[in-house]
């Protein structure tokens, strides 16, 4: 995967709707609304373009890559919740430990954690 580039160049800002290559979404304006913009939290990677949603699946995914076939469905559950919990952690360092939580359906124990684990302290210092 070639690192991910927020999608907001000129195409996407002529365009009134958009679709997540993985999950089918469509983010749509209506034709009164100049000059819409693909929103922030999307990204074109590899051509394709994908929500939020999925990129944090994604992250999920990658972080199994490499564990061994017969780790059981807990331990993978494990390293899928904190490769999603350090995506957002390295997505925006600066929001709160509670919404980064909320948005992985996971603790603040947890994002402090993998904050700890990044080396990135709350307010995104490292």
């Amino acid at each position: 995967m070639s690192k991910p580039e927020l999608a907001q160049d000129r195409s996407e800002r002529a365009s009134n709707a958009w679709t997540c290559a993985r999950c089918q979404v469509t983010v749509s304006f209506s034709h009164e609304v100049e000059q819409p913009r693909l929103p922030a939290t999307w990204v074109r990677e590899d051509g394709e373009l994908y929500c939020l949603a999925c990129r944090r699946e994604m992250a999920g995914e990658a972080g199994l890559e490499g564990v061994d076939e017969d780790a059981t469905s807990q331990k993978r559950q494990q390293i899928r919740s904190q490769a999603r919990i350090e995506f957002e952690v390295k997505r925006d360092p600066h929001r709160q430990d509670n919404l980064i939580a909320k948005a992985c359906r996971t603790s603040t124990v947890s994002v402090r954690k993998a904050r700890a684990r990044l080396g990135i302290v709350p307010g995104g210092e490292v």
